[in-house]
């Protein structure tokens, strides 16, 4: 539609609104309503950051059952050292790591009452433009010929007075605001871990009264450390190494959104059992010997081994560096229930 554009100025104008009806709806998700902030509350986009966390996992204690165990001992230490290189995005209005507030809803909710009347208000217009399209196609002589027969045929009626008076809406629609967020995403990550685990069983089942005190002894070790495994594909493709963390800044809050790195893969670890249990004691026979197994690490309260959610912190000091520790109870049997300790950093480089 050039030759529109140079020749008739009302469907210029016309003709932008309908442009910005038909992407109404894709602006409205990419312009919030915010306070304009300092260009130094962010940083270049593609600017370099890490985020760190080391969950330690501890659990010591000691139970008895009567006729099962007298007593079951375990010492339980598991941690988990991860390193995340993060880049930064551009910073926009809108936030990508949390759920929009209210107040930002309401504005959305607005922007798209507006669109909604810019809508209704330009349809008669659309649908000529759209016959003339389909009428002339590419033909650029047709299309003026078209619309300025449309232009000179609409002046002084209600349909270009509705069209006019939709033009300080769109207008407002199409403002671009202040950027109030930045978000950090995950390029690579890194890490170790170590596992070290002992228990101690003296059972006085039945079975046992052949052995010493009538008792049979069962120790069971559990050892493994080393780099934190990445998935197969990360070999052949980087980013699938990447990991899920992220990091938001909020300029208008003073706030800072973390979702914080864990093991993308299972944890290996050797376990070795000791005891003199008879034959038969268990369904399964126990294995001699060092055997290989693979730990799920649990990073939350939950016992999951993924954060469900990011969670946000007050902004202590400039932005670039932050840092903070959560304690938080694990719930389980044994060596399963004790209590996790989460300390992460964010450093922008």
């Amino acid at each position: 539609m050039r030759n529109l554009v140079r020749t008739v100025s009302d469907i210029t104008k016309l003709g932008y609104a309908m442009q910005f009806v038909s992407a109404a709806l894709v602006i409205m998700l990419a312009v919030m309503t915010t306070a304009a902030y300092a260009a130094e509350a962010f940083a270049p986009a593609g600017a370099k950051a890490t985020l760190s966390v080391d969950y330690v996992y501890e659990s010591v204690g000691k139970k008895r059952s009567e006729g099962m165990y007298d007593p079951y001992e375990w010492r339980v230490k598991r941690s988990a050292n991860l390193v995340a290189e993060l880049a930064a995005q551009p910073a926009t209005a809108m936030p990508t790591l949390q759920p929009i507030d209210s107040a930002q809803m309401a504005e959305l909710q607005g922007k798209s009452d507006k669109a909604q009347s810019v809508a209704t208000q330009m349809a008669p217009m659309m649908a000529g433009v759209e016959k003339i399209m389909a009428k002339c196609g590419e033909d650029e002589a047709c299309i003026t010929r078209e619309t300025q027969q449309m232009g000179a045929a609409l002046q002084g009626t209600p349909q270009m007075a509705a069209a006019m008076n939709a033009k300080k809406d769109v207008q407002e629609l199409s403002k671009s605001n202040a950027p109030r967020y930045q978000s950090w995403r995950p390029t690579a990550q890194k890490g170790s871990y170590l596992i070290d685990e002992t228990v101690h069983i003296s059972s006085p089942d039945p079975i046992c009264t052949s052995r010493p005190r009538h008792r049979c002894t069962r120790d069971e070790v559990r050892k493994g450390s080393g780099e934190i495994p990445l998935p197969s594909d990360a070999m052949k493709n980087p980013g699938g190494a990447a990991g899920t963390s992220a990091v938001e800044v909020d300029a208008g809050k003073n706030t800072l959104t973390v979702g914080l790195p864990v093991p993308l893969f299972l944890l290996p670890y050797t376990e070795t059992i000791t005891t003199d249990e008879p034959e038969g004691t268990h369904d399964t026979p126990t294995p001699k010997g060092p055997q290989p197994k693979l730990h799920s690490f649990r990073v939350n309260a939950a016992g999951s081994v993924t954060h469900d959610k990011p969670f946000t912190v007050a902004l202590k000091g400039g932005w670039r560096s932050q840092s903070g520790e959560q304690v938080v109870m694990q719930k389980g049997e044994f060596g399963d229930a004790g209590k996790l300790t989460i300390r992460w950093r964010f450093n922008v480089q």
